[in-house]
């Protein structure tokens, strides 16, 4: 990362065509929210090495899964973590502490343990699983704006993925509403995207058809290909049109759409559950089942409204609405950004939470639960750091107190 610098001010006295481009707001009741890129860190590529030395005090075990948590007979002790891979051995891991740190699989291992405690462990008041939350996603609406050339990409999540390319293009400036705004609307906190695109690209015949390429690149036979081939030629107008469209980079096809890019209320509905199927090893798979709110829905409209109002009191232009009443079902396309957050919550009241302040689940002496299934709430912004910051405070903890 080139710079620690979250002030759209500061980037813009660092680029000149940044500054020449940027988005006259007035901060209220839309601003600016800097993201910066960074390079991909794989971690098992960048960490090895280092866990493959002799002298680290770190035993890596690989094609271990993690089948169940054992306790002693109140279950608030645990005593091991019962392992078994697909050749079906199995193998007992004893610790003074244990942490599970395994996204949204947290909540399900906590729910299979239910041999001392039949609800699961941690879950004595139905709380494990509960207030899963992502970041709602929606691409609707078309800008219709007057803009220089090339302003469109420092507003833009398409290209996301090529952080190699941050030293070019270091930043991304979305568009947020202030807090008076939120706090004056009744909203939740929100980040807005322009991305560019042709026309057709977005229609599911398209879409099909580059699942299908996708598959095909890596020389595997598609699945569900008759079912995306039928997709595919239903909408064959707007497939050739986006194939022309960006073929020849035709301008008149170009269009600049709005992703909207929200914090999720906690819903105690909104949960993960263990379903009547089962995994590979034997065990039931996970079962999600993501709720939305009315909140939800409104906070994208009302962003929406603000977001148009502001364009046209700055003179920039208008955004060709497609989803506008609360009233109206949630559009296809909306997504959750590969996000995952709640599920074994943290508050220090265990009726509302799993874990406690420290991470550590309620009522269970030695088990901790790190990442972004114990965020209470969502916030609108990318969450990684977040997790990591999380971790470290939780090393942290746990290294005061082994000591």
């Amino acid at each position: 990362m080139p710079s620690d610098n979250f002030s759209p001010d500061y980037w813009a006295e660092r680029s000149p065509d940044f500054r020449e481009r940027r988005l006259a707001l007035t901060g209220n009741p839309i601003g600016e929210k800097i993201l910066l890129k960074s390079p991909p860190t794989r971690f098992g590529e960048v960490y090895r090495p280092a866990l493959a030395q002799p002298d680290n005090h770190c035993d890596v075990y690989l094609h271990a899964n993690v089948v169940e948590i054992e306790t002693g007979e109140e279950a608030n002790t645990v005593t091991a973590l019962r392992t078994q891979g697909l050749d079906g051995r199995t193998r007992r891991f004893r610790a003074s502490v244990y942490i599970l740190a395994s996204g949204m699989e947290n909540a399900r291992l906590l729910l299979l343990s239910n041999k001392v405690r039949p609800q699961g462990l941690g879950n004595d008041h139905d709380v494990v699983g509960r207030y899963f939350m992502a970041h709602t996603t929606l691409r609707t609406g078309r800008a219709m704006l007057s803009l220089p050339e090339g302003t469109a990409s420092y507003y833009a999540t398409l290209g996301w993925e090529a952080r190699f390319l941050s030293e070019i293009n270091p930043f991304i400036d979305a568009l947020q509403p202030s807090r008076a705004a939120q706090e004056r609307e009744g909203i939740l906190n929100s980040a807005v995207f322009f991305e560019e695109s042709y026309m057709g690209e977005r229609t599911p015949g398209f879409v099909a058809m580059r699942r299908i390429a996708k598959q095909i690149v890596y020389g595997r036979v598609p699945p569900n290909l008759l079912h995306d081939l039928g997709v595919v030629i239903g909408d064959f107008d707007e497939v050739v049109k986006a194939l022309y469209a960006r073929s020849f980079g035709d301008q008149d096809y170009k269009l600049l759409q709005t992703r909207y890019f929200c914090e999720q209320a906690p819903n105690r509905d909104s949960r993960i559950m263990l379903g009547a199927d089962k995994d590979a090893l034997g065990y039931p798979k996970m079962v999600l089942d993501w709720r939305f709110q009315d909140l939800d829905k409104r906070t994208i409209l009302r962003t929406q409204k603000l977001l148009s109002e502001q364009f046209g009191a700055l003179g920039l232009g208008r955004i060709q609405v497609e989803f506008e009443n609360e009233s109206d079902p949630w559009p296809r396309g909306i997504d959750s950004s590969a996000h995952f957050m709640g599920s074994t919550r943290m508050n220090l009241d265990p009726r509302r939470g799993v874990v406690d302040g420290d991470c550590k689940v309620h009522g269970i002496d030695n088990l901790y639960v790190a990442g972004g299934s114990v965020m209470p709430t969502s916030g609108a912004t990318m969450l990684t750091v977040n997790i990591v910051a999380l971790a470290v405070r939780l090393a942290e903890h746990l290294r005061t107190r082994l000591s």
